[in-house]
């Protein structure tokens, strides 16, 4: 029959033994449209900056303190590529400049020590510093190998060769693997999976064989997965799944062979931190390290959101983008999807230990993605587990597995589940793929646009003050992308409130101006309807101080020029008014006003009230 010989062809083309190098190549190929993609508005930019000589750089940039001295050294660039908020004088100085706004934290930090990856944005800009195209090119060859080496993985785990060939397409066909594999600063993930993938081969080839050479290759690769990114912790959750389900050694060796690769995360760890490196005071890094707590409650709560992500159509980015009713109810609807779907891979996972460990693989390296915001770009480690174990409830489906039960509501759900996974894994996936770089592309140009100040003649000896930012998060990275655009950076940015709600600003005197919201607190976004960006931006916006930080009547700021003192908080100790003193009068030519208007989508001139007279300014639409 004409469907046999089709299903027989594709059985046989999954596999042949040069399926990983095709898809390595066609992960290459399908990458191409991103090719000229150009450096990213925020971090791409921030990390050029840190990468080319100093000689390259407008003065006024070096002076922000988003540029370390001696920029483009490899020493520099190795320690401080993936910092934004290393130090206090980091902090310091990027609030007096104003790229962190005023509300930030004192003890606000934000530092990935990255080397192994940093070292190869390095040597992009030694070989072509001004080619964007080559280090896209770059991101995507460590993309073909993770393909490739998945490829490799799923083969010396799985049989028939034909369920490992269907677990690598699915793998290659994820749209969640775009955006990373297209973001230059994303880098850093791809290598950690590079290395990650590599120590699994190596460690499985240790454990089969008892090839010491094997488990010192492992014992480095590990090393370099964290060296590339922190996500490589989620390695170990691979190492510890194998250990529990495939490793035949007694449960003392078993336990045994983990300790290598725990001792090496721990004097990881504590390296790291001996440099500085982590998240402090954010509400949006959750450093587990310092806050155990709280990260396994953050843990509970993302979780199964991601899980979802990986498993539905859903992206968990869609989380961050609804209301906290809307959330509980999300994450209800996830709890309960996920049981339903254990409950029909039930019987696989107690039948066959390969399926057991991409299970607890899967679950386990959920776990570190947790410590940010809910993002499908964070799944690719999740991925590797999830659609091993797709492939593996495929095959058993196909195949009519013996230990299948023959109970009709759970074979109707199986199979329904089957159609799902495939409808969204193969055919949703595909068509989400093919529209990913528009997808992209458009949520890049709404955040570019917060950015978009204009060209502003005069405004390097100016104070810019934006009353009511759309996104303040974007302005951290505006020095770099202004400079990068040949465009004038102002003396300062001064950033006076999010542009969340409505605003009543009163002038109270020469020199002062108060801030007052009418829809909550000055950092709050209380609408129920309205710009689903809106609701994003303030999850980034978060960043800056956690709501663990309140602030207190009477508290001041002092930046240059600029004192800003808390004239009363709400209930969660967040500002409701503020008082904003400038050193000179408000009129003055050395400040460049400019508001955020929600009807153009774009910042106007802001004209400042009369002393004593006062204007409202409203929030987004709704």
């Amino acid at each position: 029959m004409p469907g046999q010989k089709i299903y027989g062809l594709l059985q046989k083309g999954l596999e042949t033994r040069y399926l990983p190098a095709i898809l390595g190549s066609l992960a290459f190929i399908i990458m191409l449209p991103a090719l000229n993609a150009g450096w990213g508005p925020m971090d791409d930019l921030r990390h050029r900056a840190k990468l080319v000589e100093p000689s390259g750089l407008p003065k006024r940039l070096r002076d922000t303190g988003m540029v370390p001295e001696n920029s483009g050294k490899l020493r520099i660039v190795l320690f401080e590529l993936h910092s934004s908020v290393h130090t206090d004088s980091d902090n310091k100085r990027l609030k007096s400049y104003g790229a962190l706004p005023w509300w930030t934290h004192n003890d606000y930090g934000a530092s990935n020590w990255r080397p192994a990856d940093s070292f190869t944005h390095w040597l992009d800009y030694r070989l072509y510093p001004n080619s964007a195209v080559m280090m896209h090119a770059h991101n995507f060859l460590w993309f073909a190998a993770v393909i490739f080496l998945a490829a490799i993985l799923y083969r010396r785990l799985m049989v028939p060769a034909w369920t490992a060939g269907l677990a690598a397409i699915l793998y290659l066909l994820d749209d969640s693997n775009y955006f990373p594999a297209m973001w230059l600063a994303n880098r850093c993930l791809l290598l950690s999976l590079v290395f990650g993938i590599l120590t699994l081969l190596a460690h499985h080839l240790w454990r089969r064989h008892n090839s010491l050479p094997a488990a010192i290759v492992a014992f480095f690769c590990l090393l370099g997965s964290l060296l590339s990114s922190e996500a490589g912790i989620a390695t170990f959750g691979y190492l510890f799944a194998y250990a529990l389900t495939l490793d035949r050694a007694s449960r003392v060796r078993r336990g045994l062979s983990l300790v290598p690769a725990f001792l090496l995360i721990v004097f990881w760890r504590i390296i790291y931190s001996a440099l500085g490196h982590g998240a402090y005071s954010s509400g949006f890094v959750i450093d587990p390290g310092r806050e155990p707590l709280r990260f396994v409650w953050a843990a509970l709560v993302r979780g199964p959101i991601l899980l979802m992500a990986q498993w539905s159509p859903l992206p968990a980015e869609m989380f961050s983008f609804i209301y906290r009713r809307e959330q509980i109810n999300a994450w209800v609807v996830s709890v309960g999807f996920l049981a339903l779907v254990f409950f029909i891979l039930l019987p696989l996972l107690r039948n066959n230990r390969v399926a057991r460990f991409w299970f607890t693989a899967m679950l386990l390296s959920v776990i570190p993605i947790c410590a940010s915001l809910p993002m499908n770009r964070n799944l690719l480690f999740v991925a590797i587990g999830a659609f091993g174990l797709i492939a593996q409830f495929v095959t058993a489906m196909q195949t009519k597995e013996k230990w299948l039960p023959k109970f009709w509501l759970w074979r109707a759900a199986a199979w329904l589940l089957l159609v799902i996974l495939l409808l969204v894994h193969i055919v949703l996936a595909t068509a989400a793929r093919v529209a990913q770089p528009k997808v992209i592309g458009f949520v890049q140009s709404r955040f570019e646009s917060t950015m978009q100040l204009g060209p502003l003649p005069g405004v390097e000896n100016q104070d810019l003050v934006v009353v009511n930012a759309p996104n303040p998060f974007s302005l951290f990275y505006l020095p770099p992308y202004r400079a990068h655009h040949h465009q004038s950076l102002p003396r300062a940015l001064r950033v006076l409130a999010p542009g969340f709600g409505l605003l009543e600003i009163t002038r109270t005197d020469e020199k002062t101006l108060l801030l007052k919201s009418e829809s909550g607190n000055l950092l709050s976004y209380q609408g129920r309807v309205g710009s689903p960006f809106v609701y994003f931006y303030k999850h980034f916006n978060d960043a800056f101080r956690d709501k663990r930080f309140p602030f207190e009547v009477g508290e001041k700021v002092v930046l240059p020029r600029l004192t800003v003192e808390v004239i009363a908080i709400d209930n969660e100790g967040r500002p409701r008014e503020a008082a904003f003193r400038f050193d000179v009068p408000l009129d003055s030519r050395t400040l460049k006003w400019l508001q955020w208007n929600w009807q153009l989508n774009s910042y106007t001139p802001f004209t400042v009230p009369a002393v004593g007279q006062s204007c409202k300014m409203a929030g987004p639409p709704r």
